[in-house]
């Protein structure tokens, strides 16, 4: 494994997934989020979280898989996102994320994993190793 991290590369999100897998959402939903990210230095980006009774079940890297909603970032807002420095909930009430399908399940049933202090570590810890 690399010291440094392209951020969106496929390693980054091979330790995305590492990270995440079995993180709680804090209740028994399911949901599935298709993250696509737009003029990253890797292209347009895909990746699928899936959440299974309340934890993270699954990273599918691509656009394989069902997503029950997409969120479409830019580069620039994804980077904020993922560094934490930008909050899912006022990153759509500000237009600098786009969702289509149950836009719902991504603002209340990601929302406990998102806000979550177990997510935050997450992206710290990949902040913290990452050329953006």
């Amino acid at each position: 494994m690399p010291d440094r991290l392209s951020f969106l590369s496929e390693v980054w999100l091979a330790e995305l997934a590492d990270l995440a897998l079995g993180l709680s959402v804090g209740d028994a939903s399911d949901v599935s989020v298709r993250y696509v990210i737009t003029g990253s230095p890797h292209g347009k980006v895909q990746f699928l979280i899936v959440v299974v009774d309340g934890r993270v079940a699954e990273v599918v890297v691509g656009a394989d898989g069902h997503a029950d909603v997409t969120a479409t970032w830019r580069y620039p807002d994804a980077v904020g996102q993922f560094t934490g420095d930008l909050h899912p909930d006022v990153a759509y009430m500000t237009g600098r994320c786009k969702l289509t399908g149950d836009y719902a399940r991504y603002l209340y049933g990601m929302r406990p994993l998102l806000g979550g202090a177990s997510w935050k570590d997450v992206l710290a810890e990949l902040a913290g190793r990452t050329d953006v």
